[in-house]
């Protein structure tokens, strides 16, 4: 087997750029997959860090409505006996440098069970905290940035107010998450305008019997401390956050689904080298055949060399993978913050797991790549093998079978994706069985396309020339070609899906943004929902403005039948059904505003009734001051703002049994025709600056230019995986062509020594390259097409519930067909100056 592997591993020597294409590939795949897992998971475990820092080891919380309740029930739950309880006030607080902060209000006593960040804090620490108001415990990298010291005052924005708070230093605080700043719970309620109240109390129970025990002592507590028990519900702990984690976790599959089409191409490449590697080494194969090489030794020697190539190309795109990660994490943080949660990473921390997974995925692609080569090089048996023919011959007839076998895949594909068959990741399935039904479909395609231009250039010699060529030899231009199709196709699905979603965002703003002036809070994304302006400004801002009509809207989280969801109380503007943009209405539209007002009846964005099996019509019932209460489904609407989805209700009916929320989330001014909006503007921010300069007047031209940068960071990573892998495409068309023309040298050979000038060989070898990026960018179109639809209407629908107005991406189509056409002529650019500079008399000894 030694002598076998070194007479084999001698072309490494002679041809060493092959060799280093195919590593390139490879290295640059790995690397996108194994970027792409690492900074998805950190992300993620930033956002685990927060959760076990907030809820610690907690089974279950007591959630009531949004503007919290009596602190009285916990002390009665405590009085009668209810030790593995812990009350917490929390809440989104801001710092002087505009930095965003949760606070968490803790009882240190009642938090040993429960949270690392409270109880591990020492006795010195808690009994200032107990003793000291308006103290806090922020977390030690704050101290470590700042430069700051045990005692310093800090100021803090709250829903409370300003506060200024002695800052308190302790080993152990906040190790796990930089935002989290713990204080007693007497302070944060203060802080965060909460006093007498509760924004949950968290439990651990063992068991159902537990759970139903504890529902048995709440009513009894609630009644105790008069408060409505149906008010009241213990839920899971980690069911608040379980939309968001759903959400996130649809985003990561669809990178992680982008990056793996790059491997898939980097397959492609493999596949091309190796079979390029066993049509150049027919003598040595035939050779080793006579002197009793077996069969098996044959195909292990053309696997252990897959296996190398796919080694150090997985080594290094590991290497790789690990410095992509830290360019990439940050923009996937901000993203996952911008649309789900707070998610505070800075570095990437490999995982073994992660490693040995993308070791594992590099080399056994590669091996799968090779091994249809492997099997062909074992065909090859005495003298007779030697030449291409047969083997061309076998694989025309290979391809005809792959064209046969696209159909059922094709078939497939399309079944699990009108069957609905394991939600996303079965989505993402059927998309790939599509996606490998046309891949393979292409070298069939392209044999028939091939032919008729060779029939059809009858009296241009050259030309049909270069055309039989590129079809004797499909071997190595079918995959090249797939490997550049489905790179284009994927970068015109993007295209497609991202243009489309960007134009039904913009119209839809256009639609929602119905004011002339907003004035919200200055929050991050992520706290935006959160923070809270004075409900008595509605006056004094409709004054001062001029206005002659005011919207709010304020974001509240409650329970429901489907679990913890977004509700959405407006106050709106007296026209505003007339711009929503309805897409189901039960019953009468000149009816709807008056079931609404009546508290009858409540609006649902399409993602919620996506996300919970609703339409208009269905009936979903609320927690809402006062208790519990069931409200018809009376529209669908379309709504970007929001990926989990919300629940629209007038203010009046929301408030019609109990307090109205804290604060108004926004307000929204329309102003009298022709009125100066500007100058409106300036008076408000000259009453503001008086006030609160946390506040922001905005337009809504500045509305939309903020929303569509959020957008923009959204798709910023899909477009990077869209550059690379057109990059691995360029390098798999490279090698195929590079490849193709080593093997025709004697052809191309003959032809110099029968009177053709070197510019005819590098017209013979451009013209080949332009033919294959011809045939590859129109496949291209349709396929992108086809795929950018599923992608729209299967994909997102899953993953996010979000509907879109397919559009045409003519610029961007038209720029993908450029770039395809660009990249197959730069792809020959090489192979052609080789060609016309080879020397006669070697290629000419070649054996055929």
């Amino acid at each position: 087997m030694n002598l076998v592997w070194r007479a084999w591993m001698r072309d490494w020597r002679r041809r060493p750029l092959q060799r280093v294409l195919t590593l390139l590939g490879v290295v640059i795949a790995v690397a996108v997959v194994l970027a792409v897992d690492l900074a998805n998971q950190s992300a993620q475990r930033a956002f685990d860090r927060s959760m076990e820092t907030v809820a610690g080891t907690a089974t279950h919380q007591v959630l009531g409505p949004p503007q919290g309740f009596a602190e009285a029930v916990y002390a009665e739950l405590r009085t009668a006996g209810q030790r593995e309880t812990a009350p917490v006030v929390e809440g989104a607080a801001r710092l002087e440098d505009g930095r965003s902060i949760y606070l968490l209000g803790v009882d240190p006593f009642a938090e040993g069970p429960f949270r690392g960040a409270a109880s591990d804090i020492g006795a010195a620490p808690v009994q200032r905290l107990l003793s000291e108001p308006g103290t806090v415990l922020p977390p030690r990298q704050w101290f470590a940035e700042q430069d700051a010291a045990d005692g310093d005052r800090v100021e803090l924005r709250a829903a409370g107010g300003r506060h200024a708070v002695r800052v308190l230093a302790a080993d152990g605080a906040g190790e796990d998450d930089g935002r989290v700043w713990v204080t007693d719970i007497a302070t944060a309620q203060v802080l965060l305008g909460r006093e007498g109240r509760l924004d949950r109390i968290d439990l651990r129970l063992e068991d159902a019997e537990a759970q139903r025990a504890m529902e048995r002592a709440l009513e009894r507590a609630a009644g105790a401390a008069g408060v409505n028990p149906e008010e009241l519900e213990i839920v899971a702990s980690g069911a608040r956050d379980q939309a968001s984690r759903e959400l996130a976790r649809a985003f990561r599959i669809n990178l992680t689904a982008m990056s793996l089409l790059a491997l898939l191409i980097a397959a492609f490449l493999v596949y091309n080298t190796q079979t390029f590697s066993v049509l150049r080494r027919r003598e040595l194969l035939s050779s080793l055949r006579l002197l009793g090489v077996g069969r098996g030794r044959v195909v292990a020697v053309v696997l252990l060399e897959a296996a190398v190539v796919g080694l150090i190309g997985t080594l290094l795109g590991a290497l790789a993978g690990i410095a992509l990660a830290q360019m990439l994490v940050a923009q996937v943080a901000q993203t996952v913050t911008d649309h789900f949660f707070a998610a505070a990473v800075t570095r990437v921390t490999p995982r073994p797991l992660a490693l040995l997974a993308v070791l594992v995925l590099g080399v056994g692609v590669a091996l799968l790549a090779a091994l249809a080569p492997a099997l062909e090089a074992a065909r090859h048996a005495g003298p007779s093998a030697q030449g291409a023919g047969g083997g061309e011959l076998r694989a025309r007839r290979r391809v005809q079978r792959v064209a046969a076998a696209s159909l059922i895949l094709l078939a497939a594909g399309a079944l699990v994706l009108i069957s609905a068959l394991g939600g996303l990741p079965g989505a993402f399935f059927g998309l790939f069985l599509l996606i490998a039904g046309f891949v393979l479909l292409l070298p069939w395609a392209l044999a028939w396309v091939l032919r008729g231009l060779a029939v059809a250039s009858a009296g241009r010699t050259l030309t049909r020339i270069g055309l039989r060529s590129l079809e004797r030899s499909l071997s190595r231009s079918g995959p090249a070609v797939s490997a550049l199709t489905l790179a284009l196709a994927a970068t015109i699905a993007v295209s497609v899906m991202v243009g489309s979603f960007r134009g039904s965002v913009e119209q839809w703003l256009g639609q929602a943004l119905t004011s002339d002036l907003y004035v919200t809070p200055v929050a991050p994304a992520a706290a935006r929902d959160s923070a809270r302006l004075p409900q008595d400004w509605a006056g004094p801002l409709l004054s001062e403005s001029g206005a002659e009509s005011l919207s709010t809207g304020t974001t509240v989280e409650t329970g429901s039948d489907p679990g913890r969801v977004e509700l959405f109380v407006v106050r709106p503007h007296p026209d505003w059904l007339e711009h929503l943009p309805l897409l189901q209405v039960d019953g009468p539209r000149g009816g709807l505003a008056d079931r609404l007002a009546a508290g009858e009846a409540v609006l649902v964005t399409e993602p919620f009734a996506a996300h919970h099996g609703l339409q208009a019509g269905e009936t979903l019932e609320l927690m809402v001051p006062g208790g519990r209460r069931s409200f018809a489904v009376a529209g669908v609407y379309r709504d970007y703002g929001s990926p989990r989805g919300r629940v629209m209700m007038p203010h009046a009916a929301y408030a019609r049994d109990g307090p109205a929320p804290d604060g108004v989330g926004s307000f929204g001014l329309v102003l009298p025709s022709g009125a100066d909006a500007a100058a409106a503007a300036e008076r408000i921010e000259a009453w503001l600056a008086e006030r609160d300069p946390a506040a922001v007047v905005t337009r809504p031209d500045t509305l939309e230019e903020e929303s569509m940068a959020i957008f923009d960071r959204t798709f910023a990573v899909t477009h990077l995986l869209r550059i690379i892998t057109l990059v691995v495409a360029f390098i798999a068309i490279l090698g195929a062509l590079m490849a193709l023309q080593m093997e025709r040298a004697r052809e191309f050979a003959t032809l110099r020594s029968l009177g053709l000038e070197p510019r005819g060989v590098r017209g013979l070898v451009l013209l080949q390259g332009g033919v294959l990026g011809l045939f590859a960018v129109l496949a291209a179109i349709p396929g992108g097409l086809g795929m950018g639809w599923i992608l729209i209407e299967v994909i997102n629908r899953q993953a996010f519930g979000w509907g879109m107005d397919l559009r045409w991406p003519g610029r961007e189509v038209a720029g993908t067909v450029f770039i395809g056409l660009v990249a197959a002529l730069l792809a020959s650019l090489w192979p052609a100056w080789r060609m016309a500079r080879m020397r006669l008399l070697p290629a000419l000894r070649e054996v055929a």
